[in-house]
C-alpha cells in the first residue's frame, strides 16, 4: 500500500524541485538575475545520472541542472532507515560539486548535510542514512558548484 503512492510522490519531488528553482529574485535583486543569493537557476535536464529506484523510491529526479530539491514525505516510520543518494557529473567548466542538505520535519530535525565531487567526464555518488521517522516528512536541497552541473537524487527505503 505505501508504494502505491510511489508515482504521486515522484511527481510531487520533480515540481517540488521545479518550484525550489523557479523562485524569483527578492526585491533588492529584481532584474539581477544570476546574482549570488538568488535561489535557483536550475532546469531539468535530459539524461538520467541516477537509475530509477525501483518500488523502493520515495522520490526520483533522474536528472537536474544547477541549484534545485525535493520536499516531500512518505517513510514508512516503523520501518527501516531511510537513504539519500545524490549522484553529480561536472558541467562545461570541468569538474565540481553538489553541496547536499536534507533537512527532516520529525525526530531529530538536525540538518544532514554531505557534498559530492562531480568529476568531468563521469558520475560520482554520495549517501547518507536517515531514521524513518527523520524520513516522514523533509526537504532535501541540492547546491551546484556552478550552474551546468547535472545531478540526480534517490530517497529509497526497503520495505519493512
Amino acid at each position: 500500500m505505501r508504494r502505491a503512492s510511489f508515482a504521486w510522490t515522484t511527481a510531487v519531488a520533480a515540481v517540488a524541485a521545479i518550484a525550489v528553482t523557479a523562485v524569483p529574485a527578492s526585491a533588492g535583486q529584481a532584474g539581477q538575475a544570476g546574482q549570488a543569493g538568488e535561489i535557483g537557476y536550475g532546469t531539468p535536464g535530459t539524461g538520467e545520472i541516477l537509475p530509477y529506484p525501483g518500488q523502493e523510491g520515495l522520490i526520483w529526479i533522474p536528472d537536474w541542472i544547477g541549484d534545485g530539491g525535493a520536499v516531500t514525505g512518505g517513510a514508512y516510520t516503523a520501518g527501516p532507515p531511510v537513504t539519500v543518494t545524490v549522484g553529480c557529473r561536472g558541467g562545461s567548466g570541468g569538474a565540481g560539486e553538489v553541496r547536499v542538505t536534507f533537512t527532516p520535519y520529525y525526530g531529530d530535525t538536525t540538518p544532514v548535510e554531505f557534498t559530492v565531487p562531480c568529476p568531468a567526464e563521469a558520475v560520482d555518488r554520495g549517501s547518507a542514512v536517515v531514521t524513518a521517522e527523520q524520513g516522514r516528512s523533509f526537504h532535501v536541497g541540492v547546491k551546484a558548484s556552478a550552474p551546468d552541473v547535472h545531478w540526480g537524487l534517490t530517497v529509497t527505503q526497503p520495505d519493512a
